[in-house]
């Protein structure tokens, strides 16, 4: 008797040791609850206008998380672009992206413009690696080293905050010099803007910063500016794809995004800005079969105001098959996504339309589909 009670105390405190602290099988009348296999079970859906704000990006107004700034974010965009008056140094650029992400809803990309030479916001102000123009890294530096490049950059950057490059741009220069784009453009040789591009992307994205190729169809033949006014194209499709078409074949796979061209492609028969046409859209998805965001330029610029009103043209563009509406003037960003709503409730722009676009801006920002499928419900 005395060793059968010895057996059974030592059963026991075995059986004690195997559970955890605080286990539930060590509560009375507490059941174990079922493991959570998907994190889209906690989740609850987006309203309208948490769609329509995930397809918006927008500039804000100063250096610091301000209310306005956070109430951008909070209600009307999904992503944020910073501009030469929003960075000032490095801590103050971290606090920012810091305190803009706490007051988002959702995940929050933050982009910026680092193509190098002239046009670099963080590099400008001293606060990552100056990386030189497209031109001069093709000219002077192997495709390896573009690509260490891209990949300091993106450390640097992701140490700021930014997650998203507007850059590589892979247009491809009509000529060495006299277009609009001059040295922002690797080179008047396809071949070199693809390889150039590609590995300025490839070193971007293995520092975990999201890379956008611009501007499609191309912008490497316009002599006008579109931050001013209209350019016109007069290329036909067949002359595009033999040289401006073939840098965005050829890195599709690298790019996150793509960025259209505020450009009229009269031989495309697209009258208004390429950004703003289902055609664009058509020739980069059905006939490149291009998946990931398309991204407008931004909307505010000549080029579209001198034909509409900002908001209306948001609605144009997510109607013609964008992703993303580009709105880097912040005073404009309420308006279009009021716009967005609006549309949707007048027929206008229609659910699944922008379902699929919002899907994209989540996939982009590392939800998985599961999660995706649960916000959209």
């Amino acid at each position: 008797m005395l060793l059968l009670r010895l057996c059974l105390l030592v059963t026991l405190l075995i059986a004690a040791l195997l559970v955890p602290p605080g286990s539930a099988a060590t509560r009375p009348g507490v059941a174990r609850p079922a493991p959570d296999r998907s994190a889209a079970a906690t989740c609850t859906a987006l309203t309208l206008r948490q769609r329509a704000a995930q397809v918006v990006t927008t500039g804000i107004p100063a250096t610091r998380a301000t209310a306005t700034a956070r109430r951008l974010v909070r209600r009307h965009a999904g992503a944020v672009v910073l501009l030469g008056h929003n960075v000032e140094g490095r801590w103050q650029v971290r606090r920012l992206t810091r305190r803009l992400r706490a007051a988002a809803p959702a995940r929050l990309l933050v982009a910026v413009d680092e193509e190098g030479g002239r046009v670099a916001r963080l590099g400008n102000a001293g606060l990552v690696t100056r990386v030189p123009s497209a031109r001069w890294m093709a000219v002077h530096d192997s495709v390896a080293k573009t690509r260490r490049r891209g990949a300091r950059l993106g450390r640097e950057m992701r140490e700021l905050g930014v997650n998203w490059n507007f850059a590589p741009v892979l247009d491809v220069a009509a000529a060495p010099s006299g277009t609009v784009i001059g040295d922002r453009s690797y080179s008047s040789d396809p071949d070199v803007v693809s390889a150039y591009g590609r590995a300025y992307a490839r070193g971007l994205q293995s520092a975990g910063v999201r890379t956008t190729g611009k501007h499609f169809p191309g912008h490497g033949r316009t002599t006008v500016d579109s931050h001013e006014t209209l350019p016109t194209v007069n290329a036909s499709l067949r002359r595009l794809r033999r040289t401006d078409l073939r840098p965005f074949v050829t890195a599709g796979g690298d790019l996150d995004a793509v960025m259209t061209a505020h450009v009229r492609y009269p031989k495309l028969r697209v009258r208004r800005p390429g950004s703003l046409s289902p055609k664009i859209r058509r020739l980069l998805r059905a006939d490149l079969g291009y998946e990931g965001l398309i991204v407008t330029d931004a909307l505010e610029m000549g080029a579209v105001t001198s034909r509409y009103r900002v908001p209306p043209a948001a609605e144009l563009a997510i109607v013609a098959g964008a992703d993303v509406a580009l709105v880097g003037d912040w005073r404009w960003t309420p308006a279009v996504t009021d716009r967005l709503v609006a549309a949707v409730e007048a027929g206008r722009l229609s659910h699944r339309r922008l379902e699929t676009a919002a899907g994209r801006v989540l996939a982009a920002k590392r939800y998985r589909p599961a999660m995706i499928d649960c916000l959209l419900r």
